[in-house]
């Protein structure tokens, strides 16, 4: 079943593709920057591997909520972070507070993550 997207966050972090890399990629670094998260799991090496996060209470009203971050080189200083949720289902009534729950983890992290380079 295709993933229906409720949001998505981009942002440019004036910091090297590399070094944000370093600071996602770290396992057990998600406490630094992933509030209310319980428990991480790694599939994997290098691009394309996987980090699983399970977040404290779940997302509830939806069936198979996933997030998916991406990383992209805007240049050597600089590198776009793009952050989205979706779901197979989400209860329709329950969208825009998905939506607010979202944007607000989202960019709590991209906060946290840039805050680390200034």
């Amino acid at each position: 079943m295709a993933q229906d997207k409720t949001k998505e966050i981009v942002r440019v972090i004036d910091a090297p593709i590399s070094d944000v890399w370093a600071i996602i990629a770290a396992f057990g670094s998600e406490k630094l920057w992933f509030p209310n998260v319980i428990q991480s799991s790694l599939e994997g090496f290098g691009i394309g591997h996987t980090i699983t996060y399970l977040i404290l209470g779940g997302v509830p009203n939806t069936k198979h909520p996933r997030g998916t971050l991406k990383l992209t080189a805007i240049s050597d200083i600089k590198t776009q972070f793009s952050w989205s949720g979706a779901s197979e289902w989400t209860e329709p009534t329950f969208k825009p507070v998905l939506a607010g729950m979202l944007d607000e983890m989202f960019n709590g992290c991209m906060d946290a993550i840039e805050s680390i380079f200034k």
